[in-house]
């Protein structure tokens, strides 16, 4: 690996470094000492792009540091399924582009910029842009994590966000979740594993729709279960290492808003998950039970995840 700056080939990176370095000095952070083990989101906002020659404001940042990301990768994948859901579309998730953070004492803002593409044209990326607000700290013995995307559009042309935009949003952009939009059944405390009183409201997966390519979501609840079961025992990059994981039973709750057959209650606006999977790499055959709320509450972009997770 060269020691040239990214800056040296590329223009859109140069413009990008620019403008970091301008709201450095704005806030007085230019003259912050910088040390190998500098972590911007010290600082309450984060920028990171995911080259491994990439630099922030001009200072190198170790490859190996990419690895942590998986986390973030999981809220854009979350992004993408809303939007998928919501428009109708099929795109796989491919890769991250860029990263910018909002850090609160409660809770995380991720501003992502990544790129998907149709299965039908592979060859041809969009870039998409989200805003995922998450409770997702390395935090031990968090019994709940949520997430909650607020954005998620196609950018109108193939190009890096400017930081400025990132931090103030569009004007299309909706923040507040509406949570008298979402029925109260599914509100409050997260409810325990499926009871035997609730199974007419059920729909069991069937092992075919669990590997069909349509259904591709169902194995990303998984990944948020085992994150949500090991962050903070374990680092982002180690559980991702973790993978792949075997969803083995998958049952589906709602309170029947309009489904016309059991079936429909997969792709539900609202529903509960009730999820058995297995983790190949634990090497006592690790078995989890996870309940994954999902709510929508009507807005564009906007979809919660609610998530707790045990071992069997």
């Amino acid at each position: 690996m060269g020691d040239s700056s990214p800056e040296e080939y590329d223009p859109d990176y140069a413009r990008f470094a620019a403008e970091i370095r301008a709201l450095l000095k704005e806030n007085g952070e230019d003259k912050k000492p910088f040390s190998s083990s500098y972590d911007p989101a010290d600082g309450g906002w984060s920028t990171y792009v995911t080259d491994a020659n990439a630099f922030f404001a001009g200072r190198r940042i170790k490859p190996q540091a990419w690895r942590v990301h998986y986390d973030r990768g999981l809220c854009a994948r979350l992004a993408l399924y809303c939007y998928n859901l919501q428009n109708g579309t099929a795109y796989d998730f491919q890769v991250i582009i860029q990263i910018h953070e909002q850090n609160r004492l409660s809770f995380t803002k991720s501003f992502i910029t990544f790129d998907a593409v149709n299965p039908s044209d592979p060859t041809s990326p969009l870039t998409f842009e989200t805003c995922v607000k998450h409770v997702d700290d390395q935090v031990t013995f968090v019994p709940k994590l949520w997430w909650e995307t607020h954005i998620c559009r196609v950018e109108g042309k193939k190009k890096k966000m400017c930081l400025t935009a990132i931090r103030i949003g569009s004007d299309e952009a909706d923040y507040e979740w509406d949570e008298g939009a979402v029925n109260d059944y599914y509100k409050d405390e997260m409810p325990e594993w499926l009871s035997d009183d609730r199974q007419q409201r059920c729909y069991v997966v069937e092992q075919s729709e669990l590997h069909d390519k349509k259904n591709g979501w169902l194995p990303l609840l998984t990944e948020f279960a085992f994150f949500t079961k090991w962050n903070g025992p374990l680092s982002p990059g180690e559980i991702e290492d973790c993978r792949p994981l075997i969803t083995q039973h998958v049952v589906v709750e709602t309170h029947g808003e309009g489904e016309k057959e059991p079936r429909d209650k997969l792709i539900a606006a609202n529903a509960i998950f009730y999820i058995t999977f297995e983790c190949v790499e634990d090497p006592t055959k690790g078995r989890y039970r996870a309940v994954v709320r999902k709510t929508i509450d009507g807005k564009p972009g906007h979809m919660r995840l609610e998530v707790t997770c045990s071992r069997v």
